[in-house]
């Protein structure tokens, strides 16, 4: 029934699709009618089509376990991530609590992306552990937590027993890495993440990622946890974590 489903909603994007391009053609000089007629298919264009995407709450907090695979022509591994995270797309900002853990590194540090001018953002590093603290210039626009419009849907279906838990995957295209993506359905166009899989190459490294979420609650407690130290450097000469800190890849994970 869901494949059924699933093809019923296809068959109507590509009628509505060539519907649109019919009356866009022929739109010059048409009794007023039919431009109405051709408004209404524009709507229901527009809703079948943004209807297959949603995003997380503007904020929420939980926590993201991660277990990512890399190898390159030399040097091969595992890292191990246990994180805290905050996520608030009304203040522009968020932040990690990141527990690291490749080979024989170990890190505890903090990650902070805010965006508090019209110059771009700012992402602070700050391993309290040591008192050292990093700075630099975000150029790129905060990232709002969407799948995007040109996603792939699976459709939905159930983890576990069969009528139990209720869940929906993507697939995703991205410029360096591939994801599907698992989400719980909170409301009409919101969603929970539940689960990130993502593969590619990253530098000279090709990757395998899985993100998972647990214990996801709207909203942020405590908003402390995006302050940063006020002495936090531009010089990275000495940062030495081989960490990729800009995490621009992930769609939904901080």
């Amino acid at each position: 029934m869901r494949a059924l489903a699933t093809l019923r909603v296809e068959r109507l994007i590509i009628l509505l699709d060539l519907t649109v391009n019919v009356i866009l053609v022929h739109a010059h000089g048409i009794p007023n009618f039919t431009m109405q007629w051709a408004s209404i298919v524009l709507i229901l264009y527009t809703l079948v089509t943004l209807g297959l995407a949603c995003c997380t709450p503007d904020q929420w907090e939980g926590t993201q376990p991660e277990f990512a695979g890399y190898a390159g022509y030399i040097h091969h591994g595992l890292i191990t991530e246990y994180n805290d995270v905050a996520y608030d797309f009304k203040g522009k900002r968020s932040a990690i609590f990141l527990r690291y853990v490749n080979g024989d590194i170990e890190a505890k540090i903090k990650i902070v992306v805010r965006y508090e001018d019209n110059e771009g953002g700012m992402l602070y590093v700050d391993n309290y552990a040591k008192g050292s603290c990093w700075k630099k210039r975000l150029e790129r626009e905060f990232r709002k937590a969407c799948i995007p419009k040109d996603a792939k849907s699976y459709g939905e279906y159930y983890l576990g027993i069969d009528g139990g838990y209720k869940v929906a995957s993507y697939k995703i295209r991205g410029e360096r890495m591939n994801s599907i993506l698992t989400v719980q359905s909170v409301e009409d166009n919101v969603c929970a993440p539940i689960g990130e899989i993502s593969m590619g190459r990253a530098g000279h490294y090709d990757i395998l990622r899985n993100v998972g979420f647990v214990n996801i609650t709207p909203g942020i407690k405590n908003e402390t946890v995006f302050d940063v130290p006020k002495d936090c450097t531009e010089d990275w000469s000495d940062f030495d974590l081989p960490i990729e800190i800009d995490r621009q890849d992930y769609i939904f994970a901080v």
